[in-house]
């Protein structure tokens, strides 16, 4: 009886199905790939995982409130690249990545305040924000890699690297930190006004209008969140590279979006979830590593993607319609 109303609960929950490819994935890798089982991989493919979890996170928010954020790949640029800068200047960790979270914060605000003030539909107005953000990366950098190890003290250095890509009890750090964050990012969505505002939102912003929710303060939150995420991601990338690259997080909005695709969350806005979000990242890196270990051409990975983006674009662009005709 439990059993029934757990698999129930999944069905509705919309998880089911992307549990279900995650498992055929990794199985047919741990099958065909000897290398993807080695501990070595595994641990490289949690440390990106993590980085794509936290990112399709941020996307998964503001793509559930009915919006979308194209300009999260160079947020986590530009706040990687100031948290190794203040990681440089030897100020502790953890301020370098509340600096980190605060820049991608600030990001995220001007995405609300061009998509609530000024008017213009989130697609404009986070294409702007992506070429500004990076423009502002490449001036601050001066077009140079921003790197660490020659700079930094050696206590600033290590505890970087050890949040980076340290471990504890085996699992990498930064699997703890986007778990933590995820539970807080589930009870504020499923517990809290805000967030079931932003389902609200998402699935009918006339009717949220109508019942009184202020909208704008609604969308403008919505971006600002999606904004620090994408600055954590930024500090967690750069510290597994112990530097920050002037097209460091290049095409991670990308990524986010295909991840919260693939995780169920519905590009119509108003249905979705952390934990979807957490799994299409997975499926995402895991997809990444298998190409990589496949020795597949970088280029032919782009096409790869590409496709199977489409179809799980069209596959949800489908599956809302037969929804709503059927509620019709």
């Amino acid at each position: 009886m439990k059993n029934s109303k757990l698999l129930k609960g999944l069905k509705g929950s919309r998880i089911l199905g992307p549990v279900t490819i995650l498992v055929v994935i990794m199985m047919f890798l741990f099958i065909t790939t000897p290398p993807f089982r080695q501990s070595y991989n595994l641990t490289s493919l949690i440390l990106s995982a993590a980085v794509y979890v936290m990112v399709a996170m941020g996307a998964s928010i503001v793509i559930i409130g009915g919006g979308i954020d194209l300009s999260l790949g160079s947020i986590v640029g530009l706040a990687g690249a100031a948290c190794c800068l203040f990681i440089r200047m030897n100020i502790p960790l953890i301020p370098s990545i509340i600096a980190a979270v605060l820049v991608g914060g600030i990001c995220g605000a001007v995405n609300g305040f061009m998509v609530t003030v000024m008017g213009l539909i989130p697609f404009i107005a986070t294409l702007g924000g992506m070429w500004i953000y990076r423009g502002i990366l490449m001036i601050l950098t001066n077009g140079q890699t921003i790197a660490v190890r020659a700079y930094a003290s050696e206590e600033s250095l290590n505890s970087f690297v050890k949040f980076g890509s340290g471990s504890v009890l085996g699992i990498p750090i930064p699997a703890y930190v986007f778990a933590a964050v995820a539970l807080f990012l589930s009870f504020m969505l499923r517990k809290t006004v805000f967030g079931r505002n932003i389902y609200f939102l998402g699935s009918n912003p006339d009717a949220a209008s109508m019942s009184g929710i202020n909208v704008t303060k609604i969308k403008f939150l919505a971006y600002v969140i999606t904004g620090m995420l994408g600055g954590l991601a930024g500090a967690m990338l750069a510290g597994r590279l112990v530097s920050m690259p002037t097209n460091g997080g290049n095409g991670y909005e990308f990524e986010g979006i295909f991840a919260s695709v693939l995780g169920g969350i519905s590009m119509a806005g108003g249905e979705g979830g952390m934990l979807g979000a957490i799994v299409g990242a997975i499926i995402v890196a895991c997809i990444r590593n298998g190409l990589n270990l496949n020795g597949i051409d970088a280029f032919w990975q782009q096409v790869i993607l590409g496709v199977i983006i489409v179809m799980a674009v069209f596959y949800d662009t489908v599956r809302t319609k037969k929804a709503r005709n059927a509620k019709s």
